[in-house]
């Protein structure tokens, strides 16, 4: 079942079938026939989840919200800190799909605090007022206008908040500081990613830096399952003023 789940991951990555007039319209068409192999293949693909998670802040009786949650796999990485440091935690994401998957696996894992809602990174408000802690774990590519998602999280923290991310990306050619990529890097991994409209950017870092107070920051490569080469992945952890 792995190798058949790995080779139908596969072939969608090769020959993904995005359609729809939205990116929320793509999103559902691409994520509709995968959602179910999903967390199988990316569990390999998407380092530094669970050290993000585990980075998290405690907010006893606070509210988590991650943004483009999908199927809801990093809410296991909180053991049991789940429910003794944090009293809501919601999963944001615009895909029905995904949602059903995040769905089914509350109910099994018996997570009594966790919900999810559909609605997209730059609308969805905390019923509640503002979030202690907005998560973004390999969501922010995948986001049109991702600078507005982060602008929106911003809003919807209250101050002292954390925001959480964790993603692909590649550096600036020039970059201020930290990590420095080389050509082929900066070039290969933007075009062969946006094949499936997830779209790597030089920016993420600079922007988070700009908007929040940077906590932990951490830039790292990353294995490609069944290829021979590593992609550069950031964890930022920051609060808001």
């Amino acid at each position: 079942m792995g190798i058949r789940s790995d080779l139908r991951t596969i072939r969608h990555m090769a020959f993904p079938r995005l359609t729809g007039a939205t990116p929320f319209e793509r999103m559902e068409s691409y994520y509709r026939s995968t959602a179910g192999d999903y967390d199988a293949f990316r569990e390999r693909l998407l380092h530094g989840r669970r050290d993000l998670m585990g980075l998290l802040p405690a907010a006893p009786g606070g509210h988590l919200v991650e943004m483009g949650a999908g199927t809801g796999s990093n809410i296991a990485h909180l053991d049991e800190r789940r429910r003794k440091e944090f009293g809501t935690i919601t999963l944001v994401d615009v895909s029905t799909s995904m949602l059903e998957v995040a769905r089914r696996r509350v109910e099994r894992s018996g997570w009594d605090n966790v919900e999810t809602v559909l609605a997209s990174a730059t609308d969805y408000r905390p019923r509640d007022g503002l979030a202690d802690v907005v998560v973004f774990s390999y969501a922010l590519t995948m986001m049109p206008d991702w600078f507005a998602a982060v602008d929106h999280a911003r809003s919807v923290l209250r101050p002292g908040g954390t925001i959480a991310v964790c993603d692909f990306y590649v550096a600036r050619k020039h970059p201020a500081g930290g990590a420095r990529h080389a050509a082929w890097r900066r070039h290969l991994w933007p075009a062969w990613f946006s094949h499936n409209d997830v779209f790597l950017s030089p920016d993420h870092l600079p922007y988070l830096r700009a908007r929040f107070t940077a906590v932990h920051a951490r830039e790292s490569l990353s294995p490609v399952p069944y290829l021979p080469a590593r992609v550069p992945y950031y964890l930022f952890i920051g609060t808001r003023d």
